[in-house]
């Protein structure tokens, strides 16, 4: 499963705590509705069979793919094939990456981060058809272990295991750093050193809003999502929801480990932006009871900017994924036999 890759990476992070009972926020539903779904294609007829993300733009889908290191490829819907990020003929794999954090800020380049290398790959969605290797690789600051990254303009905005914060803004120009921001706590277990925080709260989805003014960051394990703008020099914090924590059994001696009950409730798979709204695909499922189905959603939360829940959309598709098809102006989803949806709520 592609949520899984940080546990790869986080040797002291694992699953199956003994179960313990621990207080929760619960979730409010607001303006509940039932929304249609409408299956396109299916993406192996690519020869794709494992998604684990994907940005559509038109008749073009940009995917990364399931392999051993991951793979990036674009599909256009009206051809006959793929082609790899790096031109054609030319796979990622070729080139030991281990890519995490795929992403598009403003729906003209995408961006995958090399978390074991701290390199963030970016490419113009356009150049996709075109051969030969044309990408762009940032550096982010060494030193640190990054794991989810997008790039907004001449910046990068990052969230790793940071001691200095959770947020680290990077200006490329004059490769000066900014940490902002704390973790967000947990009611259990108050008191912890940053780096378990960060531990903790690892596995996140980041998306920047169009205007490059705001972003939200969503974790996977838990029903926590940050509320962010964006300034000239830092980050500041607009909400903080949480819908429920991650429960686990937590240690710091002799060093930090962090272990995650076969009870706990995932939180969001993935999220997509509008200028105006966020769409937060959110599970609220658990390994103990739905096994692999616990990375599939059929439940959409709209936020506003302000981290306002104003809307709850359920349909029939469960989904693994979503991403907003600035073209268009219309959302689709992804499905784990790799189905391209239409969800008909904007």
């Amino acid at each position: 499963m592609k949520h899984l890759v940080l546990y790869c990476l986080l040797g002291s992070l694992s699953l199956g705590c003994t179960e313990h009972g621990m207080e929760s926020d619960s979730l409010k539903v607001i303006k509940s509705e039932r929304v249609i779904t409408t299956r396109l294609v299916d993406m192996s007829r690519w020869g794709i069979h494992e998604v684990n993300g994907f940005v559509k733009q038109g008749d073009r889908i940009v995917v990364e793919t399931g392999g051993e290191y991951g793979e990036i490829k674009t599909i256009d819907l009206d051809g006959p094939g793929t082609l790899d990020l790096t031109g054609r003929g030319e796979s990622l794999n070729d080139r030991f990456r281990s890519l995490s954090s795929f992403n598009s800020f403003d729906g003209k380049t995408v961006t995958a981060l090399d978390f074991r290398k701290g390199e963030l790959i970016v490419k113009s969605i356009s150049s996709l058809a075109r051969s030969g290797n044309s990408e762009t690789v940032v550096q982010l600051p060494p030193g640190e272990q990054h794991l989810i990254a997008a790039q907004v303009g001449d910046r990068v905005i990052a969230t790793g295991l940071y001691e200095k914060g959770r947020y680290l803004l990077y200006s490329l120009p004059d490769q000066l750093v900014r940490y902002s921001l704390s973790y967000p706590d947990h009611p259990v277990y108050p008191g912890l050193q940053e780096k378990t925080k960060a531990m903790l709260y690892a596995s996140n989805v980041l998306r920047v809003r169009p205007d490059g003014g705001a972003f939200v960051c969503a974790d996977m394990y838990s029903g926590v999502i940050d509320f962010c703008r964006v300034t000239a020099d830092s980050i500041e914090r607009v909400r903080l929801v949480r819908l429920h924590y991650p429960e686990v059994e937590v240690s710091e001696i002799p060093s930090s480990r962090v272990t995650y009950c076969q009870g706990n409730r995932f939180g969001f798979l993935d999220v997509a932006v509008t200028e105006d709204k966020v769409y937060a695909l959110y599970s609220g499922k658990t390994y103990k009871m739905d096994r692999g189905r616990a990375f599939e959603s059929n439940c959409l939360l709209v936020y506003d900017w302000e981290g306002n829940l104003i809307r709850t959309l359920y349909f029939g598709d469960a989904l693994t994924g979503i991403s907003y098809d600035r073209e268009e102006g219309m959302l689709y989803g992804i499905t784990e036999d790799g189905s391209l949806i239409r969800v008909n709520c904007l």
